[in-house]
């Protein structure tokens, strides 16, 4: 076997061990830019969190960041909130699978739609090929391993074909 042949083949034992690893350590930082006016209500649908995963909201005076209660949420109501920052960068870190519910105690923000669902799944699956890069919500994930590297399990890999033809090389 040539040196080049066995140099690939580290190669691609090395990006394989370096993609596992990114996925295995996996969790992501999401951001949504919380604006009265915004409409937040399907974010969720568009946005794959999960447990690990953080959301950064950003924001400015009167704006907060209140974590209600499902009914409270549904409601709009803010006489008991789970939790309420103002601080302009609220930061939530997701530690199980669920949905939380946030919203802007401001004025009636809450009633005009500045308020989010946030569904978190359990799940570590790869990226699907419709997610990543930026919504209307401002929420953006990070990169992923190119489209390529999820090849369908009945087809072969788009740069290797056999290994014998690796040994060719």
């Amino acid at each position: 076997m040539s040196s080049s042949s066995s140099s690939l083949k580290a190669l691609v034992a090395f990006m394989a061990v370096a993609t596992v690893a990114e996925l295995a350590a996996g969790s992501k930082t999401w951001a949504i830019k919380w604006a009265s006016g915004g409409n937040y209500g399907d974010w969720s649908s568009k946005n794959m969190v999960a447990v690990g995963d953080s959301v950064v909201f950003t924001y400015g005076p009167p704006h907060t960041v209140d974590e209600l209660s499902a009914a409270d949420y549904t409601a709009c109501s803010f006489a008991a909130p789970l939790s309420s920052d103002a601080g302009g960068s609220t930061t939530v870190v997701f530690d199980k699978p669920g949905t939380r519910y946030f919203a802007c105690s401001s004025g009636s923000h809450c009633s005009m739609g500045q308020k989010v669902a946030i569904t978190v799944s359990n799940s570590t699956a790869p990226p699907s090929s419709s997610k990543g890069g930026s919504s209307s919500y401002g929420a953006a994930a990070p990169s992923s391993p190119p489209s390529w590297w999820w090849a369908s399990p009945s087809a072969p890999a788009p740069f290797l074909r056999s290994e014998h033809e690796l040994d060719r090389l």
